[in-house]
């Protein structure tokens, strides 16, 4: 690979994985700089297209592979968005997602708790580490969209 990951947060990134008894290579490495540079909600495909395009030319399949690594570990989220690829992004705060059925845009809504699991069922379903709420409906880009062009959706 042509880039080198040396600051303090491939660092922090490095250590943690240690800590999770994983080794911290260049491919996971990448993953995680290219979440970061591109921010949002990415598929693996849409990540591995970034690196290359930077000179950075992990295997689709490593990418993938790291990609499920580090969601494993805390430091990237699989984003529930419903159908279609899974996205990825930073793990930085715990937060819920909006999808627009319009245009597909995904975008972060706070937690209102503010850390996860948010919600608990009524039932006792066991030990619960997390809860992925989605929002959907029509995004305010679209709703905008409408208002100047005159369409009454």
């Amino acid at each position: 690979m042509a880039y080198e990951f040396a600051d303090e947060v491939t660092d922090e990134v490095a250590a943690r994985l240690r800590e999770a008894g994983l080794r911290a290579t260049r491919p996971r490495l990448a993953v995680t700089w290219a979440l970061r540079a591109m921010a949002g909600h990415h598929t693996a495909d849409e990540v591995h297209a970034y690196l290359v395009k930077h000179d950075v030319t992990p295997s689709r399949m490593s990418v993938y592979n790291s990609l499920v690594a580090l969601a494993d570990v805390g430091l990237v989220r699989r984003a529930d968005v419903g159908r279609g690829a899974t996205v990825y992004e930073r793990a930085d705060t715990w937060h819920h997602h909006f999808v627009c059925g319009r245009c597909g845009q995904v975008s972060d809504v706070s937690c209102v708790v503010g850390d996860k699991p948010c919600l608990t069922p009524l039932e006792d379903v066991g030990l619960i580490d997390e809860a992925q709420v989605l929002f959907r409906g029509t995004c305010r880009r679209c709703l905008d969209a409408d208002a100047t062009s005159g369409d009454p959706r």
